[in-house]
């Protein structure tokens, strides 16, 4: 669940994902588990049939889809802060698929994010991955569109009505603390030295709900902290095809008993 710019827990992993020396690995097709051209029967027979659907979701991405769940599908949120420390997510996710054996497939919400989900593995269920970096990519509709917008602003970070919440201050926390210790001149100082490789906010109008509040909330944040502000449309594509199992190359359906690594999300 990252947003891209530079130090901030926030910064999504680059191309390189994370220093893995990835230019010396070749990713195969196959490793996905199931060879790609028959992921589309398969994910029939992994989802059909009213099989049971466990979803284990970031809440920012089930804002996007909390209206249409289909019935069959039961859902566990977990709160975005837990992106803090890829480390401790893992182990949330680890410990909820664990319990979720008894369920036809298992779905997450969540991308590669900050190799959160590398080392994850289900014994006996099939697991379903949205095949991108973070969820940035599943808003804009693709990884490609993501490494367009970052190849236009590097420095952007990017909100939607789950990122926003009910936060007052959506990139820095601390910032009515600062506010309160410094003079009007030393915060603007010090706010420009945080955010120094961010240059850009961006609302993503998914077309899910009506943006009016979320664009105005969002175009506020980006005067307060002294950004430029734009406003991106973004698509439902990805998420359409995750709620309605038409699990096609844009994801990794992994085997029971396979591990989860990083080389699946290589050829992004």
């Amino acid at each position: 669940m990252e947003n891209t710019g530079g130090s901030n827990k926030n910064i999504a992993v680059d191309n390189k994902i994370a220093g893995t020396g990835n230019e010396n690995i070749v990713a195969d097709n196959k490793i996905t588990g199931i060879d790609n051209k028959n992921i589309a029967a398969d994910s029939k027979n992994i989802c059909g049939n009213n099989k049971k659907v466990k979803f284990i979701v970031c809440d920012v991405v089930h804002d996007e889809v909390k209206d249409r769940m289909p019935p069959n599908w039961d859902v566990v949120i977990f709160e975005k802060k837990l992106h803090e420390k890829s480390d401790h997510l893992r182990e949330v996710l680890q410990k909820e698929i664990d319990n979720s054996q008894e369920y036809g497939s298992i779905v997450l919400g969540y991308g590669l994010c900050g190799k959160s989900v590398d080392g994850l593995i289900s014994p006996n269920t099939y697991m379903i991955i949205p095949k991108c970096d973070d969820c940035i990519s599943l808003f804009l509709g693709s990884t490609s569109e993501y490494k367009k917008q970052t190849a236009k602003a590097p420095g952007s970070y990017y909100l939607t009505r789950g990122y926003i919440g009910e936060n007052e201050n959506l990139m820095l926390s601390n910032y009515e603390e600062m506010k309160a210790k410094y003079s009007e001149e030393t915060l603007k100082w010090v706010v420009k030295e945080m955010l120094k490789n961010y240059t850009r906010m961006v609302y993503i109008n998914t077309g899910n709900y009506e943006p009016g509040e979320w664009r105005k909330i969002a175009q506020q944040e980006a005067e307060k902290l002294d950004l430029a502000f734009e406003e991106i449309n973004g698509t439902d594509e990805f998420f359409t095809k995750l709620v309605s199992c038409n699990w096609d190359d844009d994801f990794l359906v992994i085997k029971p008993g396979e591990k989860v690594k990083i080389e699946m999300f290589l050829n992004l």
